[in-house]
């Protein structure tokens, strides 16, 4: 158990809160640098991340500072609830600590209001100007965050910062979050005796140089750090909080002429400890940790489960150790950078969205209203939707949506149309498992049930004509044979059969689904055939959308469609083309 002391004037309160032991070392170092690399379920936004967030609200009070990731769907889906979850654990509530996407009340530090007033009023005014608070967080001290992601860079450009976080760095190109970087400048004047002045806070799992769109360039911070100028940051700040402990318990007996004394020997030891951190020797601190840290909130039967579990990779999630999937082991082996695309946001929209708004179809660049989507689903637990349309030159992955159990049919259809609800060409080419045609007589099979979900809205009980039209393009599909999609993928992402469309996949919007095709692995069946390893699909529910071969099953039934399959197989056949409005 580790405390949080606030020390009042003419009291002691004491804040318990539960810290692992690394967590509570990195509190006591709190250095300029942090940079971690840690597995899986280790607390690195509740505890690293989130601790070091207060302690610059106290440290730097009206500070601009910046929150990146890679995406922002997962900046609003993940680390903004998880960052809040861990704020309201440590006692900070939105509304009254901070506020998200809006303006807060504010006041001068220098203006006196009554008890009243202070409570409806008690912010305190930013130091920077912020001219929009649509992508903003904003404490009681005035530190506020501007929340951006590489896929929206427009959304941090022209800024200033004093420091800078960051959660699933691996997911962070160099060059872009390079040049972030040399956006963490400024305010010298204001900030520059602060410990955390032009800092970074980056945290993320062991990054596999296999995958592509993973990048380990954190790893060259290891060489920067100085373990003598931490470990005296470290044992300073034992001192310190001993000196804490020795006030706190002066304060509870009520001895004045002690509390004095305590006070004095707490407030040395204090400056001692600030001065040892703002020495270089102690700016920068790297560290590697196994989920194992964590184990008094996971169980050991986590561990033991996680460990004798084949599903997954226990040494890269959990251990932290170096990835053991080379790029010769994948199933989709030929995958490469050329099949990936980074500009699939229309900056020109999303510079009009905040944290609160829910982003749609305009966002993406390459999406064409006018013209006929393509889908590929995979049904089962976890839902999969990928979406294409062609280009003149490419044929484009360019969203991919997908639900988990219990939302089943009708919320994934949901999605499909609250996203695509400014698509003109409301015409769908779906291309499935010839599987979901089990049970089409009887009108319960699943693919004629998504394509309802689709073509009509229920309101009230009553169902109306969506607009949208369901071609079911799998029907009489002949199976795809076991080893006939290993042949046929080498064959498409080679680029070597010029009659085969150009593939091109959105990195950002379509995530799940590169995840998917970099991790799914190759393994040989009992004839020696090349075959798909679907080991993954039985990991628990919430880690599939990143981590199974759900995802991949979609592309291959869009993919593998019969006239792009004769052309692997040397036949050859006429190309219809899809609707277009005119």
């Amino acid at each position: 158990m580790s405390y949080r002391k606030k020390v009042k004037a003419d009291s002691a309160e004491v804040q318990k809160n539960f810290s692992n032991w690394l967590a509570q070392v990195c509190a006591m170092i709190m250095p300029r640098f942090f940079y971690m690399i840690a597995g899986r379920g280790s607390a690195k936004t509740t505890e690293f991340q989130a601790e070091r967030l207060i302690e610059l609200m106290y440290d730097m009070p009206g500070a601009p500072v910046v929150w990146v990731s890679d995406t922002y769907t997962n900046l609003q889906k993940n680390i903004l609830p998880t960052l809040q979850e861990a704020l309201e654990m440590k006692g900070y509530r939105e509304g009254t600590h901070y506020v998200i996407g809006k303006q807060p009340p504010v006041f001068t530090q220098t203006e006196k209001l009554s008890l009243e007033a202070s409570l409806r009023a008690h912010f305190w005014q930013p130091h920077n100007k912020v001219i929009s608070y649509k992508n903003t967080m904003i404490f009681f001290t005035g530190l506020n965050i501007t929340f951006g992601s590489l896929d929206r860079p427009a959304s941090l450009a022209g800024r200033s910062y004093v420091h800078m976080f960051g959660d699933e760095a691996k997911y962070f190109k160099e060059s872009k979050i390079g040049n972030l970087m040399k956006a963490v400048r400024g305010y010298r004047v204001k900030y520059g005796n602060s410990v955390f002045y032009r800092g970074h806070t980056l945290t993320t799992d062991m990054p596999n140089k296999a995958n592509i769109g993973e990048y380990d360039w954190m790893l060259n911070y290891r060489n920067k750090v100085d373990t003598n100028g931490i470990m005296l940051a470290l044992k300073t700040a034992f001192v310190v909080n001993q000196a804490l402990q020795e006030l706190l318990a002066a304060k509870q007996a009520g001895d004045v002429i002690e509390i004095a004394k305590k006070k004095r020997t707490y407030e040395r030891w204090k400056e001692r400890w600030l001065a040892v951190r703002s020495h270089k020797s102690a700016q920068t601190f790297f560290y590697i940790a196994s989920s194992y840290v964590n184990v008094d909130i996971l169980t050991p039967e986590y561990f033991e489960d996680a460990s004798t579990d084949e599903l997954g990779d226990f040494k890269t999630a959990i251990l932290s150790m170096t990835a053991a999937l080379e790029s010769g082991e994948r199933f989709y082996a030929n995958l490469a950078e050329r099949h990936l695309y980074y500009d699939g946001t229309d900056t020109s929209v999303t510079e009009n969205l905040g944290l609160l708004d829910i982003e749609d179809c305009r966002v993406l660049r390459y999406h064409n209203p006018l013209r006929a989507l393509d889908i590929g689903m995979d049904f089962g637990n976890m839902m999969s939707m990928t979406i294409a349309q062609p280009d003149t030159k490419n044929y484009r992955c360019i969203k991919f949506l997908y639900t988990l159990s219990p939302q089943y049919i009708p919320d994934l259809a949901a999605n499909f149309k609250a996203y695509f609800k400014h698509q003109k060409e409301k015409t769908i080419n779906m291309y499935y498992d010839r599987a979901g045609n089990n049970y089409k007589k009887a009108g319960q099979d699943l693919a004629t049930q998504l394509k309802k979900a689709i073509e009509f809205d229920t309101v009230n009980g009553q169902e109306t004509r969506s607009g949208w039209r369901v071609i079911l393009m799998s029907e009489g599909q002949g199976n795809i044979g076991i080893n006939e999609e290993w042949n046929f993928m080498n064959d498409l992402l080679s680029n070597n059969n010029k009659n085969l469309p150009k593939l091109l996949i959105d990195a950002y919007h379509c995530k799940p689904l590169k995840c998917s095709l970099e991790g799914t692995r190759a393994k040989k069946n009992a004839k020696g055939e090349m075959i798909k390893d679907k080991s993954t699909e039985k990991l628990a529910i919430h880690r599939l959308p990143l981590e199974s071969s759900n995802a991949s099953d979609s592309f291959k039934y869009l993919m593998m469609r019969k006239i792009w399959r004769n052309l692997v197989r040397g036949k050859r056949e006429l190309d219809l083309g899809d609707a277009v409005v005119r």
